[in-house]
């Protein structure tokens, strides 16, 4: 009987060991869009790079345009805009080998230059 018990619960531990899964963090950085012109039309002057992060619900030019505001009170607009994501994934892989990705997390950056237009 002693034998039949010993031989069920190596068995249960091989199934366990077998059926096992792991898991693993990824972080991966996927650019999205670069505009490298500037403004064709009349004077303007440069004030500087402004680089701006935030969640993927306030990732729009209007919140890049109020933070550049923020950095240079005199921002009429953002140009040559550069925008990358930094995403978080769990990969797990379970015990039919099979692999699967979950995003975890998003963080937009978002870069860009700050140019006031003179009045001519």
């Amino acid at each position: 009987m002693k034998k039949k018990i010993l031989m069920l619960l190596m068995s249960l531990i091989m199934m366990t060991m077998v059926m096992s899964c792991t898991t693993n963090t990824v972080d991966v950085v996927e650019p999205y869009l670069a505009s490298v012109s500037f403004p064709s039309e009349g004077q303007y002057k440069i004030l500087g790079r402004v680089d701006f992060e935030t969640s993927k619900g306030k990732s729009g030019f209007k919140d890049f345009l109020e933070y550049a505001k923020s950095v240079y009170p005199e921002t009429d607009d953002v140009v040559n805009i550069i925008v990358d994501s930094d995403n978080t994934y769990q990969v797990s892989t379970g015990y039919t080998a099979k692999t699967t990705r979950t995003l975890k997390s998003s963080v937009y950056m978002m870069s860009g230059i700050a140019i006031q237009y003179i009045e001519q």
